[in-house]
């Protein structure tokens, strides 16, 4: 939310900014900024300040499936030729005073208990301030930026239209003293387990260790979770042994919803962005680059609604849905198709063995990951289509299964 606030008072448009926990808190996130949202960074002023805070830059990457590391580094998007892994309570901080420096008005620990509506129409908020106090406040348009349980898309009834459905669970910690610590992302993959791992550096020399786990395992796995990292990381050995040779610094964090969905994202009165609008498995780490995506649409459909009077409000808000369902989908179904961990057969070993031995397949292939390829670029259009339909046909059978339920 908080680079929308910060656009839309750029615009000189008068803007509230709220939210229930206090700015900067450190909350769960992927902590990964691709160069397609940390492009946006750059354009809006900020990206030096994330630099300023000793944040990795990530430049090279590695895909390890099975034992067969493809090793590359990812073309440049719009002059960024970088990953970002910044802890949220920095990354956050910096949002929110941009958003007040541009002259938004903000409120922490702010909870929203209802919406106020004139007939269908959103036209406001009420809720209790962080001394306690009932407070309601009017808007020409409320925007939910409350993440995958959105509060607003539950008060307006926003419908999820596609329900791709959820493939795992993921936690991660943070460690300190990690042995042959590296400014580089890698991706473990080990498809008969059906088990991912994710390894980088951030903020204040510590590495963030992700494990992914098959959803149906979620019980167990967060029943103990430092039994489920110790027994999973066996599988592969030499993560195992720089994590037994770091000290954690943090509990675990992480959770089983990982659900893939879009909603319906616009309404009279609302729209929804981030988290709140699409959902996917973190294992591509869409998430913080999507919210900057839908800010940047949002705003831009707004302020020309709100100063240049070129649509209503209504039709700036559907405007923003279509662009950003339209820019999101492919990845959207590119992702769902890395979140369902299929067990690799020979043959399909051999042909990543034979793309990683090529630095430009690499290349393209981890671009294509990292968001700066696009992705019909790096596959023929016969697996994008494959993509599709598999996202397609997960909805299909959701949408049966609910239809079956009495």
């Amino acid at each position: 939310g908080s680079p929308l606030a910060m656009l839309l008072a750029r615009a000189g448009l008068k803007v509230l900014l709220v939210d229930r926990m206090r700015f900067g808190s450190d909350i769960m996130s992927t902590h990964f900024l691709k160069r397609t949202g940390a492009s946006l960074l750059q354009k809006w002023g900020l990206l030096d300040t994330i630099r300023l805070l000793e944040t990795p830059e990530i430049r090279k990457l590695t895909f390890n499936l099975d034992g067969v590391s493809m090793n590359g580094v990812a073309p440049a998007y719009d002059g960024v030729d970088a990953e970002f892994t910044p802890r949220r309570s920095y990354l956050d901080k910096i949002l929110v005073d941009a958003a007040i420096e541009a002259g938004a008005e903000a409120r922490e620990k702010f909870h929203v208990n209802t919406l106020i509506f004139d007939d269908n129409r959103v036209v406001g908020i009420v809720g209790k301030d962080k001394n306690g106090r009932t407070v309601s406040e009017r808007a020409r348009i409320v925007v939910g930026a409350d993440g995958i349980n959105s509060f607003v898309a539950k008060e307006v009834k926003a419908g999820i239209f596609i329900d791709a459905g959820t493939y795992n669970c993921g936690f991660y910690a943070y460690y300190s003293g990690m042995p042959d610590r590296r400014d580089a992302v890698t991706l473990y993959v080990r498809s008969q387990q059906r088990l991912a791992y994710i390894t980088f550096p951030t903020n204040d020399a510590l590495d963030v260790v992700f494990l992914f786990w098959p959803n149906a395992e979620a019980g167990i796995v967060r029943a103990d979770l430092e039994k489920a990292f110790g027994n999973s990381l066996r599988a592969v050995p030499e993560l195992e042994s720089r994590v037994s040779a770091a000290k954690r610094e943090s509990p675990f964090a992480g959770t089983h919803r990982l659900a893939n969905f879009f909603r319906v994202a616009h309404g009279p009165g609302w729209a929804l962005v981030g988290d709140a609008a699409v959902h996917r498995d973190p294992i591509t780490a869409e998430g913080i680059s999507n919210a900057f995506c839908h800010a940047e649409i949002l705003a831009d459909e707004l302020i020309r609604a709100f100063n240049e009077h070129s649509s209503t409000l209504d039709e700036a808000t559907a405007s923003y849905d279509r662009r950003q369902f339209k820019r999101l989908k492919p990845m959207f179904d590119y992702t769902v198709h890395q979140a369902i961990i299929r067990p690799s057969t020979p043959q399909s070993l051999a042909r990543f063995s034979e793309a990683a031995a090529d630095p430009d397949l690499s290349n393209r292939f981890l671009g294509a990951f990292i968001g700066s390829v696009p992705l019909n670029v790096a596959f023929k259009n016969e697996v994008l289509q494959g993509f599709t339909a598999r996202v397609q046909q997960a909805n299909d059978e959701r949408q049966d299964r609910k239809l079956k339920t009495p």
